[in-house]
């Protein structure tokens, strides 16, 4: 896939068109006078495909122009694409008309309109040229961030314009602008094909296979150091365990077999109570009437503290009782008559019956409350013996733990085989907790052979895959690329007449120039002398490429657009209508020897390069003639005068 120039279309403000049509897979020449807008060209179709900024020159056209245009034939069909010019003061317009079908009419300026804008017409253009995912990525030690190649930088390839191609320090378009030159060298390799398609692709598996392979080897190293250290900390827990009796086997040399061993042993019921009821069973039953003791002493303090507690709330009632009696004895300063009539003791006047509380329910209560105080004073006696006797128990079972105390302390002392049944025991406990702990803290071991075979078919990969990656393997390819496109421009040279043309000639894509391989060492173009030799060069090494980028269908516009390469030969204050009248045989024979040659090449690949340059020179000769597409004189340019 990729694309050429079928036309260039201006519209004016009134919307008038002016059309240039070219012919794709062919030579095409504008041929004209100074200031007919020839250079402007360039900067017309570099605007059309989604530069930054407008380079068309300030003057007649961004006076007088509104929108421009381009018509391009692409592998399915064409497209047609407009975008409007800046306003005064404006680096670029944001506005692009956009259409593609199989055959695209050119549209009148009323429908030009805003279908997209510039970032999206880069990835429209970079599609079409069939340019694929690509990314250049730079060495460890440069911090530079990788590059994606795009239609902007296959344009680097496509336009020599009139200052570029007389430049004996610049090879490429727009190499003297800042960051251009590297990214020049970023991304030829993937024109040229050194970098191929799936590029990316390997990247991004080499990537992926670098993660797992660590990721195994992690796994390795966990098993290994498993293996490694585990088996001195397996062999370290069984000579423990067989000082304590739980193991009295040989240690075996495997780790694996240690840990069965570790496992039988931690499975293993333990029931140290069992050695110390056999070897001291005075011990325990003095420890059982202990706890008996403790449980009957406990509830006695209980009912010590409940008897207390009920004799102090009877005193309380009495107390409290014997107070309320005295205060109702006083109703016998009441006398009376009858049962119904009493006299008041002081004024000695006949009280009206039920005016006050019945003397007679008065003493039938001082009566009751009495009664129920001398009950509770014969029981106190009672209670008081209650919990002496309650106190007397529990003396007693204080007692009895005393004498249980001495018991245990004296059997404890005396006996020194429960104490050390009792210790090994402890310990015995602590070994079987820090088997299980290991056993618990292993992670599961694979078979460590089949990890190291998947380990090794990895890194045989990785290998693989690096070194095709690799930028030895990237500059391998590049130096044998340099070297068949070398054949070509040596023999070019040599029909162009250049001087050091006798030696080899070779791209230096490290200096982005060219260089001569002399017997002296090598000799760059800056260093070769005369406008004539750098035109010359500068045109052979193009040449070369594109021819190199048609052969291996590489992702580059089939178009190389020169303007003024005669211009060494035939400045502008020599043109009489271009017939080169006024210049030496020698020099008129230089530019046909390059016309020819562009020619040449043009036929070798069979309508698969469009070559379109602007010149004065207008050679009168059929083959020239027959590729003129236009010729700006007598008042003809790129504007039409009724525009102005």
């Amino acid at each position: 896939m990729s694309f050429q120039i079928l036309d260039i279309v201006l519209y004016n403000n009134a919307g008038k068109q002016r059309v240039l049509s070219l012919k794709p897979g062919k030579m095409n020449i504008i041929t004209g006078a100074s200031k007919t807008g020839k250079t402007a060209l360039i900067e017309i179709i570099d605007y059309c495909m989604g530069s930054d900024d407008c380079g068309i020159p300030e003057g007649i056209i961004r006076k007088t122009v509104k929108w421009v245009g381009i018509r391009i034939k692409v592998t399915k069909g064409q497209i047609f694409i407009a975008r409007k010019l800046p306003e005064p003061g404006v680096k670029s317009s944001s506005e692009v008309f956009y259409e593609v079908k199989k055959k695209v009419e050119i549209p009148v300026y009323s429908i030009l309109k805003q279908t997209t804008n510039p970032q999206t017409l880069i990835a429209l253009l970079t599609k079409h040229s069939g340019i694929g995912e690509n990314l250049n990525i730079p060495p460890s030690e440069q911090t530079r961030n990788p590059l994606s190649a795009n239609i902007k930088h296959a344009k680097f390839f496509c336009f020599q314009q009139q200052s570029e191609i007389i430049s004996n320090r610049y090879l490429f378009h727009k190499q003297g602008e800042p960051f251009i030159p590297q990214a020049i060298k970023d991304t030829l390799p993937y024109f040229m094909g050194a970098v191929t398609e799936n590029h990316v692709a390997k990247m991004e598996r080499l990537r992926d296979l670098r993660h797992k392979l660590k990721g195994l080897e992690r796994r390795l190293s966990e098993s290994e150091s498993i293996l490694g250290d585990g088996i001195s900390r397996a062999h370290s827990l069984l000579s423990e365990a067989k000082d304590f009796g739980l193991f009295s086997e040989t240690q075996p040399d495997k780790w694996e077999d240690c840990i069965k061993i570790l496992q039988r042993i931690q499975n293993k019921p333990f029931e140290p109570e069992k050695e110390i009821e056999i070897e001291g069973d005075a011990f325990k039953q003095l420890q059982i009437e202990r706890d008996q003791l403790t449980q009957n002493l406990r509830r006695l303090k209980d009912e010590l503290a409940a008897a207390k507690t009920l004799i102090t709330e009877k005193q309380d009632f009495s107390h409290e009782s014997k107070e309320h009696i005295s205060r109702l004895q006083s109703i016998g300063i009441f006398t009376s008559a009858s049962d119904e009539h009493y006299e008041c003791p002081l004024c000695q006047s006949t009280l009206e019956p039920r005016s006050f509380p019945q003397v007679k329910d008065i003493g039938n209560s001082i009566k009751k409350i009495s009664k129920q105080v001398r009950v509770m004073d014969e029981r106190s006696p009672k209670m008081q013996e209650v919990i002496r006797t309650i106190g007397k128990r529990i003396e007693d079972i204080k007692l009895r733990l005393e004498q249980n105390r001495e018991a245990l302390d004296a059997i404890q002392v005396s006996n020194e085989r429960l104490q050390k049944i009792r210790d090994r025991n402890a310990k015995r406990a602590h070994i079987l907790g820090r088997i299980g702990l290991y056993l618990e803290s292993i992670p599961p071991v694979e078979d460590s052979s089949d990890l190291k075979r998947e380990i090794l078919l990895l890194k045989e990969e990785i290998t693989s895959l690096e070194d095709e990656l690799s930028d030895e393997a990237i500059k391998d390819r590049i130096a044998s690329i340099i070297s068949i496109m070398s054949k070509d421009m040596s023999l070019w040279a040599r029909e162009l007449k250049l001087e050091h043309s006798e030696f080899p000639l070779r791209l230096d894509l490290k200096q982005l120039t060219v260089v001569a391989d002399t017997e002296d060492g090598p000799i760059p173009m800056f260093k070769m002398g005369s406008g004539e030799n750098w035109v010359g060069y500068h045109l052979v090494t193009h040449l070369a490429l594109h021819k190199w980028f048609v052969k291996k269908k590489q992702p580059v516009p089939r178009f190389l657009f020169i303007d003024q390469p005669s211009q060494v030969y035939f400045p502008a204050d020599k043109d009489i209508n271009g017939t080169m009248d006024n210049i030496e045989n020698e020099d008129r024979e230089a530019v046909a020897r390059m016309y020819k040659l562009a020619l040449n090449v043009i036929n070798e690949l069979d309508g698969n390069l469009q070559i379109i340059l602007t010149d004065h020179a207008d050679i009168n000769e059929k083959w020239f003639q027959d590729c003129v597409v236009e010729r700006w004189r007598g008042g003809k340019k790129l504007v039409p005068e009724d525009w102005i």
